[in-house]
């Protein structure tokens, strides 16, 4: 299973770590791995690219985590639309991917 877990301050994304293998099928044939990873890699691409100074990414075998260091708006609008992206794929294949919301409010 992928799991996702993703830990929220006040509505704005601050920890996002996606890690496992789907196991829908063999190694090469599994179409739900290669959407976590498209959306994934996209995301860390995105993040590089246009809010690097705001992040911190860690990309190693099968995980993937991604601090923000702020609120600021470029930044949540890609996390969030990285989030909405992982949760299309979970809603299509619960028993493969599993996302977890923490939300701390001060």
């Amino acid at each position: 299973m992928i799991r996702v877990k993703v830990l929220t301050l006040n509505d704005a994304i601050r920890f996002l770590v996606i890690k496992g293998h789907a196991g829908y099928a063999d190694k090469g044939q599994d179409l739900v791995c290669a959407a976590v990873s498209s959306i994934s890699i996209g995301l860390c691409n995105a993040l590089d690219h246009l809010a690097a100074a705001d992040c911190e990414i860690t990309v190693e075998e099968n995980r993937i985590e991604i601090e923000a260091s702020s609120d600021n708006e470029k930044l949540q609008t890609i996390l969030h639309t990285g989030l909405i992206q992982l949760q299309t794929v979970e809603e299509q294949f619960s028993e493969f991917v599993r996302i977890e919301k923490t939300e701390v409010r001060q």
